[in-house]
This record gives structure tokens, sequence and C-alpha cells, in this order.
């Protein structure tokens, strides 16, 4: 559906129907980097329903305090090149950057990104969005040195917005007309719908069948924000607040069995590994059996071996996971993080915090 040359038209029910997907290959990247100040696709078209698009993404650079330019991270852009509409008409875009993990072979997914525009016919460049992202040896392909990234690009004619399923649902949601009420341990409640509950969630149907005679379903260990974010993902297949409740909201989809909301979670978490929090994304990754997330934390251990930091995590690790602590050594750390153990908490300070 895109390409350097794509000129094809589709006809669907609405534009929010069709989500394109756009990879640039950069190539020789990791050779080029310190000749050049830029980098540009080629443009990619998409002609659908009588709007035509042209778009590139870009790279950026961003100078330190003395002018010189920085390695990371880089600045990701996705720009609208053109534009042609028979009438002005106001779009909905949602767009979600990705690059490829060479050592994993697979895809690390950023944050979805949203914006509204008002489409007109127009020949001047418009920045859509951009994201930083740091660009490291994991992504850079080892022979010729090349990067891989894609762009996932859907544009959503309001009116299609206001009347698709998920607005009806959320709506339904926020109706507070269910036939159930669920209890939270901060004292929120909330209605839902019993049916949709059953479908979404198998844990969900079986407490629901042992509900009290007043119709409350109590959840008594989550917090109102993360009920409420459950319930939007069961509803709409959407969360708001990932950024802030990724790593609890990965817990409460094991438990529930709400697969699609656990591979939402751990797509976000790939984005926040530092050398700060990777520990705890590998306690995370390996409680819950989130293969991807695991397999990248390794990746960065071993990418990032001198700087990673000294955190209670690791001395948890090392107690309560000691075979997970030597596969994280064994990925490249060796002995540098065993080795500063003496400078965190002892066995009796962790005591203590229990």
């Amino acid at each position: 559906m895109a390409g350097n040359s794509s000129g094809t038209e589709l006809m669907v029910p609405t534009v929010s129907d069709v989500i394109y997907r756009y990879t640039w290959n950069i190539r020789k990247y990791a050779r080029n980097t310190h000749k050049r100040d830029s980098f540009d696709s080629p443009p990619f078209e998409f002609n659908i329903n009588g709007i035509l698009t042209k778009w590139n993404m870009g790279i950026r650079f961003w100078k330190g305090p003395e002018g010189k330019k920085l390695p990371n991270p880089v600045v990701l852009c996705l720009n609208l090149l053109s534009c042609g509409i028979s009438e002005p008409e106001q779009i909905k875009i949602r767009f979600q950057f990705a690059i490829y993990n060479e050592e994993i072979k697979q895809w690390e997914m950023c944050h979805v990104s949203r914006t509204v525009l008002q489409l007109q016919t127009t020949q001047d460049m418009l920045s859509i969005g951009y994201r930083d992202l740091s660009i490291l040896e994991r992504h850079i392909e080892p022979r010729k040195g090349d990067v891989s990234l894609f762009v996932k690009l859907q544009l959503v004619q309001t009116e299609a917005e206001r009347n698709s399923l998920y607005q009806d649902l959320g709506r339904l949601l926020n109706s507070q007309a269910g036939d159930i009420i669920i209890c939270c341990d901060d004292g929120q409640e909330f209605q839902a719908h019993t049916d949709i509950l059953r479908c979404r969630s198998p844990v969900l149907a079986y407490m629901i069948s042992l509900k009290d005679e007043n119709n409350r379903l109590d959840l008594h260990d989550m917090s109102g924000d993360m009920v409420q974010e459950i319930l939007r993902y069961i509803y709409t297949d959407h969360v708001d607040n990932l950024d802030t409740l990724a790593s609890s909201l990965l817990a409460a989809a094991d438990r529930l069995k709400l697969p699609g909301l656990k591979v939402l979670c751990e797509r976000s978490l790939l984005e926040t590994i530092t050398p700060e929090s990777v520990a705890s994304l590998l306690l995370l990754a390996d409680q819950f059996n989130c293969e991807p997330l695991k397999k990248a934390a390794l990746a960065y251990c071993e990418d990032n071996a001198t700087s990673i930091k000294k955190t209670l995590a690791w001395k948890v690790m090392e107690i309560v996971n000691p075979d997970l602590f030597m596969e994280a050594c064994e990925a490249g750390l060796g002995s540098s993080i065993s080795s500063n153990l003496d400078s965190l908490p002892s066995d009796t300070d962790l005591n203590s915090l229990s």
C-alpha cells in the first residue's frame, strides 16, 4: 500500500479501516552519521477515498552546548509533503514509529502519537510529529551498518471516529448504566456490563459467577486509576496512561488473562529501558513470562554494561532469582554488577524494608 511511487487508490467504508505501514531502510547509516547532518526517506504516497497524501520520514541531530552534533538521541520526524483533497476536512492522524533490533530480530515499538489536522490541498511541507530515539549497536546491521525504521500511519475522519465501535463502547462505559459495580481499594466504584467483562476475561467471568447478591465485584487490591484503565481497554482496546501505569497494568493483565493489554504494556516498557530501570524490568519480564521484554533488557545489558547502575533491584535479583542474575551477567555484564554489590544494601537492610 505504500512505497516510493505508490499511486494506488483504495476504496474502503472509512479511512480509519486502513493502517499504512512504511519501512525505511537507511543503508550504511553507521558509516555516514559523521558525514551527514540529516537523513530523509524517499517520499511515499497514500491515496484513499479521494484523499491523496505524500509523506516522508526524516532524522535530525541535536547539538551540544558547543554546537557539536550529538550521535544520540536523534530526532525522528514524520512530515506531510503535500495533500490533495476535494474540500477541506478535519482528519485525526495516528502514527507509531518503530526501530528494528538486529540482535533479537524484533521491532521495538514507540508510543502511539495522535494529532488533528485540517487537511486541504497544499504543496507545502508540514511537520506532523517527532520523537527522540536512540539508535544503538543492537539496531545496526553488523555487516553493512544499515538501520531499519518504520512508521504505521492511520487517517481517521472525524465522523467515522465519532461512530466507530470503540467510541460507542467507550460511551457505553462512561454512561454508568451497567449491571454490575466494581469496587476498588481506594473507594472508587465503576459500573460495567457483565456480558462484556465475561467475553473479554475468563478470570472476570469466573469472579462474576461468584459475585454477591448486590451485584458488586470487589477488586480491592487495585486502585481506581488501574481499574479505570483496565475497563477502558476491555471496552475500547485503548489505554490512556501507559507511560505511568505500564508495570502495574502488566501484572493486572497477566492476572486477569488479558493478553492484548499485556502486549501493549510490554511494548511500552520496551521504550523505558535505562541503566536505572533495566534490572527491575528484567525481574518483571521474568515474573510474567514476557519474552520480548526480557530479550530486549538482556540485549540492553550487553550494549550498556559500563553504564548499568548499581540499584537495589540487582541485589534483590541476586537473592530471589539467582538464575536470572547469572543470565544478565552472562549477557555482557560480567562481574561488574556482582563486584559492586558491597555498595548496595545488605540482607539485613533488605529485610527491614519488608
